[in-house]
């Protein structure tokens, strides 16, 4: 089965979409992993950005229902994101703690579960100590960040992402050549 370009008017060969978008997320990943705090800002300030719009819209989209009584609770909600976004712009720093914070909690809790799941699935799953492992270093890691706060702060978040976004043009990458030599 070939892969169709969604354009009809202009088709690409099969996997070069893959590929454009593969190596632009590998290059972003690999800036961000180089440059962790400068990506660290770009990412708190895009995060700034996104809840002050999403404050605006909520804040709009409540005055719709200002004939029920709880219209205020929701834009109250709202204007809570936006001055979130508001003090993420305008006081550097305060995001990417935030987001660190949050980013240990996620660590750490996920790795306790993983741990916990994989003991609990010993019985009955073959390979159950990779979920431990997994979860083992996600816990670890975790610490890894905890005990350096708030030293990582200014870094972390921006080399996670460029991780990701490493890992993510890789296997696109890997889908654009193989489905060239699916061809």
């Amino acid at each position: 089965m070939s892969v169709q370009s969604a354009d009809p008017f202009h088709p690409r060969p099969e996997g070069q979409g893959f590929r454009n978008t593969g190596w632009v997320f590998a290059v972003l990943g690999v800036l961000a992993i180089l440059a962790p705090m400068i990506a660290t800002v770009v990412v708190e300030q895009l995060i700034g950005w996104i809840l002050v719009f999403w404050g605006i819209a909520g804040i709009l989209f409540a005055r719709n229902f200002r004939a029920f009584s709880e219209w205020r609770i929701v834009a109250a909600g709202f204007v809570a994101v936006l001055l979130l976004g508001l003090w993420f712009l305008f006081v550097p720093g305060v995001g990417a703690s935030f987001m660190t914070v949050l980013l240990i909690v996620a660590f750490l809790v996920e790795g306790g579960l993983s741990i916990l799941l994989g003991l609990r699935m010993s019985g009955q799953l073959p390979d159950w100590p990779w979920i431990v492992v997994s979860g083992a270093c996600a816990f670890v890691l975790g610490l890894i960040v905890l005990f350096q706060w708030p030293q990582t702060t200014s870094w972390v978040i921006g080399f996670m992402v460029g991780l990701n976004f490493l890992s993510t043009g890789i296997s696109m990458l890997a889908i654009a050549r193989a489905l060239r030599i699916a061809r």
